[in-house]
């Protein structure tokens, strides 16, 4: 039976017993993580005070869980953070300055016998003749003192070089010291997170197990694709990762690990026409490729790079990390317009998408965390979970690799992805990337050109039942024929009953659009001009299999009815009327080639002028 009790209640001031905990599992979400503690107890009779210490500082205190066995009731739940690590670093400090001390004092030493070694070498410099007032000085003094002079002369500046190769040692380790002290320093003190829990028991216990869990920020993941298509005969591979970070203050070491896609302008997308309109003072639509790609540097106010700041798109799973640089490269889809930049420590910022670069500086956020927060939260509940809610439809096939790496478990709200494995990350700026699922996805495969904006032949995927395989918005590395040819997007939005995947530009199919000029004539017939203008679309498959090709053109469509347009040859194609779009749905044999023409005369009154293209 599930009981849920929020108590408002004050715990007594009686010393807390702390008890050894040790993470077990992890549940990554998003943009959080719920992180579950065991530990073991002896209770005496009646109330017992304990305490999981050396938490993380990010605690949604309203989260707390506490699982206890039958017979001990759960009375009370406090929730604080406290700042022992001032003291800590305080008394880092304090062993650094000692060394400092130290190392002064050691460098004082050498220039002192520096300062004695020059004063005897400037000595003997200046004291190096020798002579007699009245007489000549005999041979061997002579002898005695040069060689005295040459052996004292040799060994102090030996003695001088020795020392400074010595002074040049303790300045290193000098500077090493000033530049640690200053790095933690710098650092923002962080608090540790406790959780005092007060406990009843009739009878003397020992080995009672219980455990603690809640949410924390500063942790989430990201899914990332591997899509590779080794022939158009062929399935597609899906390899299905994730890229997990965390920053809670808190090491993840041998946890029980799960990913939860719960939550509490397209590099290699063919373009698309815009609509011809035609009338007086009409232009025809002109083409710019989208930014579909945004990149940029993210700094910190003195201009020092950030790595690990996070970028996603709002509304989306699809999203990046900064490298160690603080550089970053995102594809976003096309009705997509702004960009989120986070990191702990640094105030988050989502700003516009106005163009292919932007860079980025994060201010510092000078929000501290409280000294002490108290939440009266106390729970109990049975040790017993609600089955998982598992679809009816059949599971996609998949590797036996990827089944002994993860387990899939269907929810009513989301979806849980559980590595089998143990895993470890610790809590720093650094993610890590998992496998988690390899999918052999049943695809069919179709090239779609639009040669009138631009040349070559874009290679999609279509996955039908593609709901059954769990798949978040994300970015996607494209491997096709053993050859990485760029990332796309694997957006699910839009999808319905089957799922298009861009796999880019296949060089090995050209296309060419080209004017026929003896079809592109003027002419007038009586009060009216009449011109015309013919194309040609040339298709060639180098590839050695046959391929399904969608190629588009366009007529313009007229809004005046001064101004008529009519199709003359169009190669079988089918021509919309209200949109003017020509599309051909072609099967082009291997090693051959195929010749499309479209023309199409526009007839309006002489005296006006039309710009036709």
């Amino acid at each position: 039976m599930l009981v849920l009790q929020v108590l408002p209640y004050t715990i007594s001031a009686q010393k807390a017993v702390e008890v050894n905990s040790n993470i077990t599992d992890v549940a990554v979400y998003l943009d959080a993580a719920s992180v579950t503690r065991k530990a073991q107890v002896n209770l005496p009779e009646g109330r017992t005070k304990i305490s999981f210490t050396s938490l993380s500082p990010y605690i949604d205190f309203k989260t707390i869980i506490v699982k206890t066995p039958d017979g001990v009731s759960i009375e009370g739940v406090n929730h604080s953070n406290n700042f022992i690590g001032k003291k800590e670093r305080n008394e880092e400090i304090e062993i650094l300055n000692k060394k400092l001390k130290e190392l002064e004092a050691q460098r004082k030493s050498i220039n002192t016998s520096i300062a004695v070694v020059n004063e005897e070498i400037s000595f003997l410099n200046e004291n190096k003749t020798i002579s007699g007032k009245n007489e000549a000085v005999p041979v061997q003094i002579l002898k005695d003192a040069s060689a005295y002079y040459g052996t004292r002369l040799k060994e102090l500046r030996f003695k001088s070089l020795e020392l400074n190769d010595q002074l040049s040692e303790v300045e290193i380790k000098i500077d090493e010291v000033n530049r640690q002290i200053s790095t933690i320093s710098s650092k923002p003190v962080l608090p540790t997170g406790t959780i005092d829990v007060l406990l009843e028991t009739e009878s003397i216990r020992n080995g009672v197990p219980i455990e603690v869990s809640y949410l924390v920020k500063n942790a989430g993941w990201l899914p990332r694709y591997d899509i590779r298509a080794n022939a158009l005969n062929q399935p597609l591979s899906l390899v299905y990762k994730a890229n997990i970070r965390q920053e809670t203050s808190e090491n993840w070491k041998n946890v029980n690990l799960k990913l939860s896609n719960a939550e509490p302008n397209v590099s290699g997308v063919a373009p698309k026409l815009k609509t011809y309109v035609l009338n007086y003072g009409v232009q025809p639509p002109r083409y710019t490729k989208t930014n579909s790609r945004v990149e940029g540097f993210v700094r910190d106010p003195d201009g020092m790079p950030i790595p690990g700041v996070t970028i996603v798109v709002p509304g989306t799973t699809i999203g990046t990390v900064t490298n160690a640089e603080g550089f970053y490269t995102i594809n976003i889809p096309t009705d997509s317009r702004t960009l989120t930049y986070s990191f702990v420590g640094y105030k988050t910022q989502t700003l516009p998408v106005n163009s292919g670069r932007i860079d980025v500086t994060l201010e510092p956020d000078e929000v501290r965390l409280e000294e002490v927060v108290v939440t009266a939260l106390g729970v109990s509940y049975a040790d017993t979970e609600q089955p998982a809610y598992r679809k009816s439809q059949p599971k996609p096939k998949v590797t036996a690799a990827a089944v002994s790496e993860m387990g899939v478990i269907e929810k009513p709200t989301n979806v849980e992805f559980e590595v089998s494995k143990p895993f470890t990350l610790a809590s720093e700026n650094k993610s890590q990337e998992v496998k988690l699922l390899t999918y052999e996805v049943p695809a069919f495969y179709r090239y779609y050109s639009v040669p009138k904006v631009e040349k070559g032949a874009y290679l999609s995927a279509y996955i039908p039942s593609w709901e059954m395989y769990n798949l978040l918005d994300a970015e996607a590395n494209v491997y096709f024929e053993n050859t990485y040819i760029g990332s796309t997007l694997i957006d699910t939005r839009s999808a319905l009953d089957t799922l298009a995947i861009s796999l880019g530009v296949d060089k090995s199919i050209a296309v060419k659009r080209e004017k026929i000029k003896d079809f592109t004539q003027k002419q007038l017939i009586g009060t009216y001009k009449e011109e015309t203008r013919s194309w040609k679309i040339t298709v060639k498959n180098n590839k050695n299999q046959d391929i399904q090709i969608t190629v588009l053109d366009q007529v313009p469509i007229s809004t005046n009815e001064e101004i008529k347009v009519t199709v003359v040859e169009q190669s079988n194609a089918l021509v919309n009327p209200e949109t003017g779009e020509v599309k051909w749905d072609l099967t082009v044999p291997a090693g051959q080639f195929k010749e499309l023409i479209l023309t199409y005369k526009v007839k309006f009154p002489k005296n006006r002028n039309l710009y036709v293209e």
